[in-house]
């Protein structure tokens, strides 16, 4: 009696397809958790979003949902002895997942080793970017980048530069573990402007670049979008670019309107070419401005978009712009604080909070990508 037997297969669907046309259809999920599920059903999944390249893509591609937002840290000041300390405070949203994520986390910063200072807290917070801060203590100006989630964090040599007048983190969302930190200088002995880089892979600082105008800072904190960094300069009108991939320094005009509003840049589009944008809020609507280089080398600004106004769920006359982080914009509204989702301009005000300066308050989201996917340059 003979059996008949199926033929062998000389390998499964999943094998067949391949990394390339498996991230071809994974890039079109629509945000990271489909993404984690994704590369849990099997090993050919887990290999072809493991891969640093894909996953970079994959941020691009979906801006507006990754990183995975959290919430907000706050730094409430308090008298100690005649001076101000800064106390780190997260905020969560009102995601009840989001908190169930952040209950593990340190975010008072105690898993760091806390210097014995006469005066001030033990650490500033710096920059705060896919889920790390950058810190420095105020004493020693030792750095350190950490992550209060997974109380990891990396100590940083101290800057041979004498002067920083401003410092920015630049993480990579492809492999978790990379990141490069810059500072920027003035010359101890001449006039203008040092930037020194800092790359995870090496931990040592080099000077990058010069610029022989001195400039003032209107705000330390840097803003960040297609690899560069920006601050806003004293009045305002213009912002120094330090591109991270070139090396390069730059100097640019601002729209007039902007000296008196605050606002953030941001990145629409899925690479490094696709232009500059900024987003602030003027007479209750939000509006995103595209800078177009002209012949000159210039820069020419137009409104690209312009939401409906907000007036009647707002509390205060003006908002400022605190920034702009997964696809969500920050605004303090007179003492409170809400969030916009650009896509679908949905507003949610957080709970009440003690007063705090906007210049202490850093939008905050999980890492990305997360240890489990163990992401590798080497996958195609």
């Amino acid at each position: 009696m003979s059996r008949s037997m199926a033929p062998a297969a000389a390998g499964t669907t999943m094998s067949v397809l391949g990394v390339d046309l498996l991230q071809e259809i994974f890039i079109h999920l629509p945000d990271p958790g489909d993404l984690l599920r994704s590369a849990a059903a099997c090993k050919p999944f887990l290999r072809a979003v493991r891969s640093a390249r894909f996953l970079r893509r994959f941020r691009r591609r979906h801006s507006s949902t990754f990183p995975p937002l959290l919430g907000c840290i706050l730094l409430r000041r308090s008298h100690n002895r005649g001076s101000l300390e800064n106390h780190p405070v997260y905020l969560l949203t009102l995601s009840a997942a989001a908190r169930r994520v952040v209950e593990g986390g340190d975010f008072a910063l105690s898993f760091l080793p806390h210097r014995k200072l006469r005066c001030g807290a033990p650490w500033n917070v710096l920059d705060c970017r896919n889920g790390r801060l950058m810190l420095c203590s105020p004493v020693s100006r030792e750095l350190v980048v950490a992550d209060p989630l997974t109380r990891h964090w990396v100590s940083l040599p101290v800057l041979p530069a004498l002067r920083p007048i401003g410092y920015g983190l630049v993480t990579d969302y492809g492999e978790y573990s990379v990141f490069q930190a810059v500072c920027i200088s003035r010359s101890g002995t001449s006039p203008g402007l040092r930037a020194f880089l800092l790359s995870s892979g090496e931990l040592q600082w080099a000077e990058v670049a010069g610029l022989a105008n001195q400039f003032d800072f209107a705000d330390s904190r840097a803003m960040q979008a297609n690899r560069s960094l920006y601050w806003t300069l004293q009045g305002r009108d213009r912002m120094l670019a330090f591109n991270t991939t070139t090396m390069e320094f730059s100097v640019l005009e601002l729209p007039l309107f902007l000296r008196e509003y605050r606002f953030d840049v941001i990145e629409k589009g899925e690479d490094d070419t696709s232009g500059l944008y900024i987003v602030t809020m003027r007479d209750f609507c939000i509006e995103i401005w595209a800078g177009v280089e002209d012949d000159n080398g210039g820069l020419v600004w137009t409104m690209v978009e312009k939401s409906v106004r907000f007036r009647r769920v707002l509390k205060a006359n003006e908002q400022d712009v605190i920034g702009v982080v997964a696809g969500v914009l920050f605004l303090q509204d007179g003492d409170g604080l809400v969030s916009i989702d650009l896509n679908t301009m949905m507003l949610r005000r957080f709970p009440p909070r003690d007063n705090c300066p906007l210049s202490l308050i850093y939008p905050y989201t999980m890492a990305w990508p997360p240890l489990c996917l163990n992401p590798t340059e080497e996958v195609a």
